[in-house]
């Protein structure tokens, strides 16, 4: 037999192997043209830098962890088309050349106005992963909100949340104090406004939230003064956790019965008891989520991660073909109805039906611009021995 001759395969190995190096890039060749972005239906705009750059493993991790499970449910994987893009770039530029895509991933701190005008004109659904700020009061009114769907509970649920909490465990005189951090004037008139309307009462000398600049000696100075003359319960504290008003709080002194409430759960201990709140919010399926997710990636989700994850939920129910179409447009989300988990919601969606699955980051439970709702954990600490 000529092929177990070493002679044989020397004279014709190199024609062999030129020959499987074609079919291989013929084969390559065309598994990119299947899944090129001129025939992609979902695109992924990601952040190409600046602050929010960060979270883009994140949200494609989560994203890829959803779309993995549906697959064990038997949905096969939707054609993805990613992309980086910088704030500066122009919606329009990002999905020139791509007429075919029917659902857009629109990256961290959208501009809603520019993708609702490009929603609507493109006839696009719009997932709004990680917006979360006051730029949702405004969604209902804008053009195109019919197309745009947020994932994220809004920010100003978690000052409701602080408020409902301090006042069931009967903390209701409160001083709120606040840095000019951007975002910081809303949460905290947001807070004031839930704790008055809820029964609480206001031990501030002036009538909304105080400015305190937490670098001004002077300032802090006059802060304590107003605690001891006022004698609130509660003096709640309004910036990020690093920031210099939140220092200066944590290094000065307080009457003992004082309690420190802030907008944030990362607490260290101190001489007085605090309250926090993780405002980043979960869904009903957050705890098998960050299960599955830890046993994936090897370390503990946040929010750009379950962001993600809801977002492939969405892609992959939207995929389904009911009644000859594909559910681009998200009307069979059923905001109101029942949570299921993910092969649940797939099994029902193939026989035509609305569904709601369970969501890692939110409840899901919201519309076309309207945010979802979500559980909010408050986070108590006792007072230093």
């Amino acid at each position: 037999m000529p092929w177990l001759n070493a002679k044989f395969w020397q004279d014709r190995l190199p024609r062999c192997l030129s020959v499987f190096g074609l079919l291989a890039s013929l084969l390559g060749s065309q598994s990119l043209a299947s899944s090129s972005p001129q025939g992609t239906e979902v695109r992924f705009l990601l952040p190409a830098g600046g602050l929010w750059a960060p979270l883009s493993d994140g949200l494609r991790r989560g994203y890829s962890l959803a779309i993995d499970q549906a697959q064990v449910c038997g949905q096969p994987r939707p054609a993805l088309d990613l992309a980086w893009v910088s704030a500066a770039l122009d919606r329009g530029e990002a999905l020139a050349s791509r007429p075919r895509t029917r659902l857009l991933i629109a990256p961290p701190a959208a501009a809603l106005e520019s993708y609702g005008v490009l929603a609507e004109q493109r006839r696009l659904t719009v997932l709004l992963p990680l917006q979360r700020g006051d730029s949702l009061a405004r969604l209902p009114q804008l053009r195109g909100a019919d197309h745009l769907w947020p994932l994220l509970a809004p920010r100003g649920l978690g000052a409701d949340r602080l408020a409902h909490g301090l006042l069931a465990a009967r903390l209701r005189r409160v001083l709120v104090v606040r840095d000019g951090g951007a975002g910081q004037k809303q949460l905290a008139e947001r807070f004031l406004e839930t704790l008055l309307a809820s029964g609480g009462t206001s031990a501030g000398v002036e009538p909304g939230p105080q400015l305190i600049d937490g670098r001004q000696p002077a300032v802090l100075a006059q802060l304590r003064q107003d605690v001891d003359w006022a004698g609130p319960q509660v003096l709640a504290v309004f910036s990020e956790s690093t920031s210099p008003l939140a220092r200066a709080v944590r290094s000065s002194r307080w009457p003992a019965v004082l309690t420190l409430a802030w907008p944030f759960a990362e607490l260290e201990p101190l001489a007085n008891p605090q309250v926090g709140v993780d405002a980043s919010g979960r869904g009903e399926g957050w705890s098998e989520f960050a299960r599955a997710f830890e046993g994936r990636w090897g370390y503990g989700p946040g929010v750009a991660e379950a962001a993600g994850y809801d977002a492939g939920q969405l892609v992959s129910l939207a995929a389904i073909r009911s009644h000859g179409e594909p559910g681009w447009d998200l009307q069979w989300l059923k905001g109101h109805g029942r949570p299921q988990e993910l092969c649940a919601a797939i099994a029902a969606r193939r026989l035509g039906r609305q569904v709601r699955p369970q969501g890692a980051a939110s409840h899901l439970d919201g519309s076309a611009g309207s945010p979802p709702s979500a559980a909010l954990q408050l986070s108590h600490l006792p007072a230093r021995p």
